[in-house]
């Protein structure tokens, strides 16, 4: 979610194609992960950050028609493609929001709290965490997916990719983000009156497919940011992507995600 115009990564209609390709290789485990011990039948769920929408619509499926999903994001072109798309598939139960995440003020109403991919690009994200935790009823489960930046890797080594690892970095960081929050989710989350927290990591890697392309498309989703920023021009930028495309398809190559945390607790009944 964007505070301040501080989202680095662009948005609306062109936004919404990576962050499908981005749902197409988390949801299943993103989904392993929120049910994990719990059925979601009947229970009521709130999504910070949903983005495009794929996993929300998921979600709604899953906890049937007696409830809804709240799904709350910034950008409100990338939600009225998202509302459309569940309309087109009959998915009725969802609550679209356009709001920032900052603004919610819920109180114990939610059985299941989640985001992915959301507080590593906010400069106060012990703030949401409250928030997100004070939403939640009693013996309610909070899930929190975020990247460890550092983590991406490649094979065999490539500058393109190495730079394109640093100009995210640093555009984040000259944002006041924090792109490797994931590595202390675990400890943040333990800092909490929250029990039976625990974490886990996870890691895809392609050498073929959509997700091989992952670091391409967020290059390209960057670059207005980089630019702004002078860490790059637009020759250097089109010189990255340029290598970054002929890396991707070379087949004999391996590109990961980056390193994906996944930390969870319950509340207090």
């Amino acid at each position: 979610m964007r505070k301040e115009n501080n989202y680095i990564i662009e948005g609306g209609a062109e936004g919404k194609k990576r962050l499908d390709v981005l749902s197409e290789v988390l949801n299943d485990h993103s989904l392993s992960l929120i049910t994990s011990g719990i059925s979601l039948v009947g229970k009521s769920v709130l999504e910070l950050g949903c983005g495009g929408g794929n996993l929300t619509r998921t979600l709604a499926r899953q906890i049937g028609d007696s409830r809804k999903v709240t799904a709350i994001d910034f950008d409100g072109e990338i939600l009225a493609l998202a509302k459309e798309q569940a309309t087109n598939e009959g998915i009725r139960n969802i609550n679209f929001i356009a709001m920032d995440a900052y603004q919610i003020a819920y109180v114990e109403e939610f059985d299941i709290v989640y985001t992915r991919f959301l507080l590593s690009h906010l400069k106060e994200p012990l703030r949401l965490l409250e928030k997100m935790i004070q939403a939640l009823k009693p013996g309610g489960k909070i899930i929190i997916e975020d990247i460890d930046f550092s983590g991406h890797f490649c094979f065999p080594p490539s500058p393109a990719f190495n730079t394109y690892q640093d100009l995210f970095i640093a555009a984040a960081t000259n944002n006041g983000q924090n792109p490797h929050i994931g590595l202390s989710l675990f400890s943040l989350l333990n800092e909490t009156d929250l029990h039976e927290v625990n974490y886990e990591v996870f890691q895809p890697s392609h050498r073929t497919g959509k997700g091989k392309w992952m670091a391409y498309h967020t290059m390209d989703k960057i670059k207005d940011t980089v630019i702004k920023q002078n860490l790059a021009t637009q020759d250097e930028v089109s010189n990255i992507l340029r290598d970054l495309e002929l890396f991707t398809r070379n087949e004999n190559t391996i590109l990961s995600l980056p390193r994906v945390f996944g930390a969870w607790g319950y509340k207090p009944d």
